[in-house]
């Protein structure tokens, strides 16, 4: 994930990324964060949410807050790629997202989800389920 602003050039305080989703493509596991606030603006493109128990959808333009202690997991919901500008609250995320991407470095096939738990689980992101579909994403084949 290109990151835009890192902890270190924000005294701590913040952290901005980029990113993008292939249309229907899920995002990241059912997950929470015990200690960051994080906000997801929609660049272009549909974004669904699981927050807890709920769904919801933000269009291009719209902005949702995630607070700590919110299980969280995301998807493209719409056939065009999605463009999000993501922040996290205190900052420091990137770190995590470091020590992931050097584990899939190391995978040959898919990555080992307990190996990711335990990623997360160090670095207050915690794994609580699966990733989501899209709620009008097309059946697989």
């Amino acid at each position: 994930m290109p990151f835009k602003a890192l902890a270190s050039d924000t005294g701590g305080l913040l952290s901005v990324c980029e990113f993008t989703l292939d249309p229907w493509e899920s995002g990241p596991v059912l997950h929470l964060h015990t200690s960051v606030d994080e906000g997801f603006y929609v660049v272009a493109g549909r974004l669904e949410l699981q927050l807890d128990d709920r769904r919801l959808q933000a269009a291009a333009g719209g902005f949702v807050w995630v607070p700590r202690g919110t299980a969280h997991a995301f998807a493209n919901a719409g056939p065009e790629p999605l463009h999000v500008l993501a922040l996290a609250v205190p900052g420091g995320v990137e770190e995590l997202f470091a020590e992931h991407r050097a584990y899939l470095a190391t995978v040959q096939g898919p990555p080992d989800p307990k190996v990711l738990d335990q990623i997360g689980s160090a670095t207050g992101a915690p794994t609580l389920g699966p990733p989501i579909r899209a709620s009008d994403a097309p059946s697989i084949p």
